[in-house]
């Protein structure tokens, strides 16, 4: 063994590193990168139009990784048959040395793994070489680059509040008047939603080595289009997005990735068709000391739908009748979204109730509001109507 260790040493000692060189090969090489000798590529470099890409640097006396965003070249080298083996070491020594050249900072140096940082021209690179031990290697070269939206207007077959990619073709819509659609969730949760269903398939251009365009960089116009619209992020991932958008007043959920777009227009279960009336509401307070109202709010707001005024009014009749009534109103929600914004969204719609009443004459002091956001559901939050029953507003007797 030691033997073998002086005699690696010498080996290391006795390498004259020479930059890897831009051969005559078949192939092109990635930007400030050569090939060895007695080493060729096997196909073209492939190219990703906007793509994150993971690169080990040196931290101090640790290392870390760092996600780079732009354009990305990978080549793969293969040494050609019948030639004597090149170690890993002698592949990384030279690339090194080329890097350095072009004036690269070497921020991760490993016998099989080199990286480089290089400033050129106004533009910012990030190198990688990655040798194998059965005789080839790989060279990643990605060319820091600002996302650049490309996504285009509605049109055609496109669903009317969200388009499509440059170079891609709508296939015929899917579209339901009233149907169920299963959306994913963050921790492998989901829920179903019913309303008018429209689905469109797409079909990208034929794959250009040159220029592929990415999942993360289609997903990632989807998902700056969506900002435009005001949507609230249910699940958002590099490789697909299920997200709500209010269209005036008409609440419709997307579930979006890289080849499709899936919509419903949701329409709201009706747990009742008219109000309970005050009398209603008065015995269901002195025999169970609370009653649920469902009143509509704005979507993801606390303001009240003009069609909440029925309710408001027996709620107002109800303690003018009773003067020594004292209510609390509590708000509730489903269980959609996060948990710290499900509980503010339910105190502001209680809030919003408590200001009604007292707006209609009734004296502040009977009354008090809470917000207990998802915690005290009375149905499942795994269907639609599970959740409209969870979405309530309830008078408490105090």
């Amino acid at each position: 063994m030691k033997i073998l260790a002086i005699l690696s040493c010498a080996v290391v000692a006795m390498l004259a590193p020479h930059a890897a060189q831009a051969a005559d090969a078949p192939f092109k090489n990635c930007p400030f990168t050569g090939v060895m000798p007695d080493f060729a590529a096997k196909k073209p470099p492939e190219w990703r139009h906007w793509d994150p890409q993971v690169f080990n640097i040196n931290d101090g006396n640790d290392d870390k990784d760092i996600t780079v965003y732009g354009a990305i070249c990978d080549q793969r080298y293969i040494e050609n048959e019948g030639k004597d083996p090149v170690t890993t070491l002698e592949v990384m020594e030279n690339y090194k040395e080329q890097l350095q050249q072009e004036g690269a900072e070497i921020a991760r140096d490993r016998p099989a793994y080199v990286v480089g940082h290089l400033n050129k021209d106004g533009k910012e690179y990030w190198i990688r070489v990655y040798a194998n031990n059965d005789g080839s290697y790989f060279v990643t070269v990605s060319t820091v680059e600002p996302f650049k939206r490309s996504l285009l207007p509605p049109s055609g077959n496109d669903y009317r509040l969200i388009g499509h990619m440059p170079g891609f073709i709508a296939g015929t819509p899917i579209k339901k008047h009233f149907d169920e659609v299963e959306f994913g969730l963050p921790a492998a949760q989901y829920v179903r939603i019913r309303g008018a269903v429209y689905g469109v398939d797409y079909k990208g251009p034929a794959k250009d080595p040159e220029q592929e365009i990415t999942t993360v960089e289609i997903v990632e116009n989807y998902r700056q289009a969506l900002k435009d619209l005001n949507a609230e992020f249910l699940y958002d991932t590099p490789g697909g997005i299920t997200a709500r958008v209010d269209d005036h007043g008409q609440t419709v959920w997307l579930k979006i990735n890289d080849h499709s777009v899936v919509t419903v227009e949701e329409k709201p279960f009706q747990l009742t068709i008219q109000p309970p009336t005050a009398d209603v509401m008065k015995d269901k307070l002195d025999k169970e000391g609370h009653i649920a109202l469902y009143v509509n709010f704005d979507f993801a707001k606390a303001t009240l739908k003009p069609d909440a005024a029925p309710v408001i009014a027996q709620v107002v009749e109800l303690l003018k009748r009773n003067p020594d009534l004292k209510v609390s109103i509590d708000g509730h929600t489903d269980n959609l979204g996060s948990h710290d914004y499900n509980m503010k969204l339910s105190q502001d719609r209680a809030a919003s109730v408590m200001a009604a009443i007292t707006a209609a004459g009734i004296d502040g002091s009977r009354l008090k509001s809470a917000g207990y956001g998802p915690d005290k559901p009375i149905a499942t939050n795994d269907t639609d109507e599970g959740r409209a029953r969870n979405r309530r507003v309830e008078l408490v007797k105090s």
